[in-house]
């Protein structure tokens, strides 16, 4: 189990609050790091959402949003370009307030990662 989460925290770069309240009005809050924290966004605020992968593969879009609180508004490939896999951009937009748990699927063998968004 140990080795499972060592490997989760190596193969995503994800989700982790870069502050606990939203950022000041309807700008962009950019997020990189460790997935399962809670990400707290103004309504009309954008969230820009970093993932990476090791090995074959990328996550899937549209990834899977449990509820109209929030909107997912497009994924690309983006840099850096490693030799471990794609770096992939997701991004969504607060619609409402409430509470919204985002699901992004891979395509291989790394973890579904799973977090959830508060709009505020």
């Amino acid at each position: 189990m140990k080795g499972l989460v060592g490997a989760s925290a190596l193969i995503s770069i994800v989700l982790i609050a870069c502050a606990k309240e939203p950022i000041a009005g309807r700008g962009t809050l950019a997020v990189h790091g460790t997935a399962d924290e809670a990400i707290r966004i103004a309504v009309g605020q954008e969230l820009d959402l970093t993932v990476g992968t090791v090995g074959p593969g990328e996550y899937v879009a549209p990834p899977s949003i449990s509820s109209g609180a929030l909107r997912f508004l497009d994924a690309q490939i983006t840099g850096p370009h490693l030799p471990s896999g794609p770096t992939q951009l997701f991004r969504f937009q607060g619609q409402s307030r409430g509470i919204a748990v985002v699901a992004i699927r891979h395509s291989g063998n790394n973890p579904t990662i799973r977090d959830t968004v508060i709009v505020q």
